[in-house]
């Protein structure tokens, strides 16, 4: 496993270049958990301004829920995630 240090739009950048759909992840942001599946990855402009969201399948709930991170609105509150690419290395990244 590799291991990062970023910082906060280190982070983002890497998220938006490198996660892809059916990849799972670990997201710790502000005193949320979430783990899962990537189902959706959508860059379109909301409101007028470029968007970033990550949609998710939470795993092993029992409601089988998703749900959709902005990730422009959490970054400041990201604390580390874990990436699980389909192919490829898994990457542990703490924001610094």
């Amino acid at each position: 496993m590799k291991t990062l240090e970023l910082t906060t739009q280190e982070a983002v950048d890497y998220l938006k270049e490198n996660v892809k759909i059916h990849d799972k992840i670990e997201l710790s942001y502000n005193r949320i958990f979430a783990e899962g599946e990537i189902l959706n990855v959508d860059f379109s402009k909301y409101f007028g301004e470029p968007g970033f969201r990550l949609m998710i399948s939470l795993d092993e709930s029992e409601l089988g829920a998703t749900i959709e991170v902005d990730v422009y609105e959490v970054q400041d509150d990201i604390i580390e995630f874990v990436h699980y690419p389909k192919e490829g290395e898994e990457v542990d990244v703490t924001v610094i």
